[in-house]
């Protein structure tokens, strides 16, 4: 099981199981199968429609009606925050090796030498560079300073970072409305890591590091213990945005 290290922006450093070429395979694969299910269904609706002798629609309006199939990995990783239906599926995603957020070129770059990897080799190059690569890098991942990681059954985001709090619960720190859904999705990351790491002073380390940085980002200073500090902003979170 290959593994890979990101430091987030909080200069956190998370430990990240990296997607197998099996199961990149495999979501490729479920792509395909749903891009020709696609297909199917346009061929179909073309001939229904010449059969019944209506609406043709000209050239342009099948071209624009089978643009989804040629940008499809590109929208969807866009729009999906790195997945693709098929990768989904297989519960993996795109994420950047120096732990920002993923952006359009970044996509456009694996989308766009996603032709060498897979299409015009039949995925032997793809699977070459992730082999010796190390980091599950094909050649997109490369130029784009990306890979693709195995995440957890995490639902929506809302689900993601949810906690249960009383309705009479009252927060300590209302800063924390200026921490984002993603900057909370990391402080509890890094609470429950601990059931996946047993070097408990790397935990320690991870988590006075992901508390300096929620300090400074909504400006106190906090004596209260590491791990209960990160448990009542999270408690703060969800009882302020009435989650």
């Amino acid at each position: 099981m290959q593994k890979i290290q990101i430091e987030t922006s909080q200069n956190v450093t998370i430990e990240y199981e990296l997607a197998s070429i099996g199961d990149r395979v495999v979501a490729q694969l479920l792509d395909f199968l749903i891009l020709t299910g696609y297909i199917i269904g346009l061929v179909l609706l073309m001939y229904l429609l010449n059969s019944a002798g209506g609406f043709f629609g000209g050239i342009a309006f099948w071209i624009i009606l089978y643009l989804p199939v040629f940008f499809y990995d590109l929208l969807l990783e866009t729009f999906l925050n790195g997945q693709s239906f098929g990768k989904k599926i297989r519960k993996i995603k795109v994420v950047k090796v120096d732990g920002s957020q993923p952006t359009f070129i970044s996509y456009f770059l694996r989308w766009i030498l996603k032709t060498v990897d897979v299409f015009f080799t039949y995925g032997s190059v793809g699977i070459i560079t992730i082999l010796i690569n190390g980091k599950g890098q094909r050649l997109g991942d490369l130029a784009a300073n990306t890979t693709v990681i195995k995440i957890k059954n995490q639902g929506s985001l809302s689900q993601t970072i949810f906690t249960n709090v009383s309705e009479t619960y009252q927060p300590a720190y209302p800063q924390v409305t200026s921490l984002s859904d993603r900057e909370i999705e990391l402080v509890k990351e890094a609470l429950e890591h601990n059931t996946r790491l047993t070097d408990l002073n790397k935990y320690d380390q991870i988590l006075k590091k992901v508390k300096a940085a929620v300090e400074k980002k909504i400006g106190i200073s906090s004596t209260m213990t590491t791990r209960a500090f990160l448990r009542t902003i999270l408690k703060d979170y969800n009882s302020i945005n009435g989650r």
